[in-house]
């Protein structure tokens, strides 16, 4: 993730940011991995070079590495950077959400009902069922069924967080 932000956010500029050069630098041209510490201080850095920072992280809760990713979020939340803001999505997850209520307030965290969210996700599966071209080998019934079925049942709504703070 910190790589992706890092490189996405340096594309933002019209030349390599100086943070960026000096991270590379730093791993002997490329020859090592930067630390994670590093690369959240190349991301800071990169962050503070520009006017405004939007950033969008989706479905935390499928990532695999959880304690980390909190921790690098806990940290980013810490910089207090008034150009950046932040804005993540995750399935409700009891780790998930106790690490963000440390640091986004109840203002800023919206629960999308799940009885909602998953009407649009049966509205949206009926709709690629129907006009999807490689979807379309389910033809049966009973097939088609038993997808929007799982998917609906599996959705189960989400919680998305948000905060200018960060």
């Amino acid at each position: 993730m910190l790589r992706s932000l890092i490189w996405q956010l340096s594309q933002q500029s019209d030349q390599i940011p100086a943070s960026l050069d000096d991270l590379f630098s730093s791993c002997e041209s490329g020859q090592r991995q930067p630390s994670v510490d590093a690369l959240q201080k190349g991301l800071r850095l990169i962050i503070q070079e520009l006017l405004q920072a939007y950033v969008v992280l989706d479905a935390l809760d499928e990532c695999a590495q959880r304690a980390e990713l909190m921790e690098t979020l806990e940290t980013i939340a810490g910089w207090r950077l008034q150009n950046l803001h932040l804005l993540v999505t995750s399935r409700r997850e009891q780790d998930i959400e106790s690490t963000l209520e440390e640091f986004i307030d109840n203002q800023s965290r919206i629960c999308l009902q799940s009885a909602l969210v998953d009407k649009d996700i049966q509205l949206y599966v009926q709709h690629r069922l129907a006009t999807d071209k490689i979807l379309q080998k389910w033809r049966k019934d009973d097939v088609r069924q038993e997808i929007k079925t799982i998917l609906r049942d599996r959705a189960n709504g989400m919680q998305a967080f948000y905060s200018g703070l960060i």
